[in-house]
């Protein structure tokens, strides 16, 4: 089952936040909901903040916008992270 765009939409705050886990160096790239966050497995290893990279276009995809709109506000060493999401 695909993850729509309203399903993410649901999980983000009042504040534009929206809680991500992060599985770099997967085999296949999907998004999830698990535990109350969206959970994105991305085939980039975790280098240089290229999976980062890649977990902002796979969301911002995801939610048709773009790439300028999502901002990492924590996490970007780690695979639980925050990002805001500004959508006009």
């Amino acid at each position: 089952m695909a993850i729509t765009r309203e399903a993410i939409l649901e999980l983000v705050s009042g504040e534009g936040l929206l809680r991500l886990r992060v599985v770099p160096g997967a085999r296949v790239e999907k998004i999830a909901i698990e535990n109350g966050a969206l959970k994105i497995w991305t085939r980039t290893a975790p280098e240089d903040g290229k999976a980062n990279a890649a977990v902002i276009t796979h969301l911002a995809k995801a939610l048709g916008c773009s790439r300028k709109q999502i901002e990492l506000v924590s996490g970007a060493t780690a695979r639980d992270k925050v990002a805001r999401v500004v959508m006009d």
